[in-house]
């Protein structure tokens, strides 16, 4: 692990005033303006990247009061409209980046529950993010949160209600854009716990959200789960698994891995439960073969 370079420091508490939200958007539901519009009252200025979405509903967020929007004209993937983001975020001045998906449901509270858990921290020059739990992950983790201070450090956190330090940011640099989608959240995670920062996670319940449209399932011996994310999504997961675990099993070999033994087990779930089981499998040998030769530049647009 690398020395942590010492970035501008500034011990403000995250607050409305010196925080902003970024959302990525790519053909949201209908829900989505209510979403933006709950989460805008409670900071300076929210922005939603809309990675040209159709129909109308970021439409609707035009004439919002506290909503910036910029709209890209193509898909350029999460990682580019996250940087889109953090540069949005540094000109206007904020010290916070509050990061949310777009079918996230923020609660009221939590920008004051990270802000508590920054409060705690002793090391704050530490700090690079700070990750929301799910009010579903806080039923699995019951007794770690009556029993704990209410936060641990962790090794990595999603985009989803995530607060970033934004000077750390500066000393991690930016979301990899030819990662495009899956892994951007735990690739940065990684590389700034490489620098020397470090990732907390509340384990107070900070918003409502899902990963995917998991169903349940039973094997003989236990209830298990399946994501059923398209084949697209298959091909980012498995491509980027392969590659961050090659980057890191020198360095990582736990995280390497595990990482690579969870998307062996994902594909076969995914293959007894799942339906367009015959494309999806495809495109994750696509992606496993993309992702071992570190072949980036392949153009998957004629599968969105």
């Amino acid at each position: 692990m690398r020395n942590r370079p010492a970035p501008v420091w500034h011990s403000e508490r995250p607050s409305g005033a010196n925080t902003g939200v970024a959302i990525v958007s790519y053909n949201p539901d209908a829900g989505f303006p209510v979403r933006v519009l709950r989460v805008a009252r409670h900071v300076d200025r929210v922005v939603v990247v809309d990675n040209h979405s159709h129909g109308s509903t970021i439409g609707e967020l035009r004439a919002q009061s506290g909503v910036d929007l910029i709209l890209n004209k193509r898909n350029v993937g999460v990682a580019t409209a996250l940087n889109q983001g953090l540069q949005w975020a540094k000109q206007r001045g904020y010290q916070w980046l509050l990061t949310l998906d777009q079918d996230t449901v923020a609660h009221e509270d939590i920008l004051d529950t990270l802000a508590s858990v920054y409060q705690d921290i002793d090391d704050k020059a530490a700090i690079a993010l700070i990750g929301s739990t799910s009010s579903a992950d806080v039923q699995r983790r019951r007794k770690v949160v009556e029993s704990g201070p209410g936060w641990v450090e962790a090794k990595t956190t999603i985009t989803a209600g995530t607060l970033m330090w934004l000077p750390a940011c500066d000393a991690i640099g930016p979301f990899r854009d030819e990662l495009f989608i899956d892994l951007v959240d735990i690739e940065y995670c990684l590389r700034a716990r490489h620098k020397g920062f470090k990732v907390f996670l509340s384990l107070k319940p900070g918003m409502d959200h899902q990963i995917g449209a998991t169903t349940t399932h039973r094997l003989p011996w236990k209830p298990t789960g399946t994501s059923n994310h398209s084949p697209l999504r298959r091909y980012y997961m498995m491509r980027n698994h392969a590659i961050l675990a090659g980057e890191y099993l020198l360095t990582d070999p736990r995280w390497a891995l595990t990482s690579l033994w969870s998307r062996v087990k994902s594909t076969v779930l995914m293959c007894l439960f799942e339906r367009d089981r015959i494309a999806k499998l495809r495109l994750t040998a696509l992606g496993a073969w993309d992702g071992l030769t570190r072949n980036v530049s392949r153009d998957m647009s004629r599968e969105w």
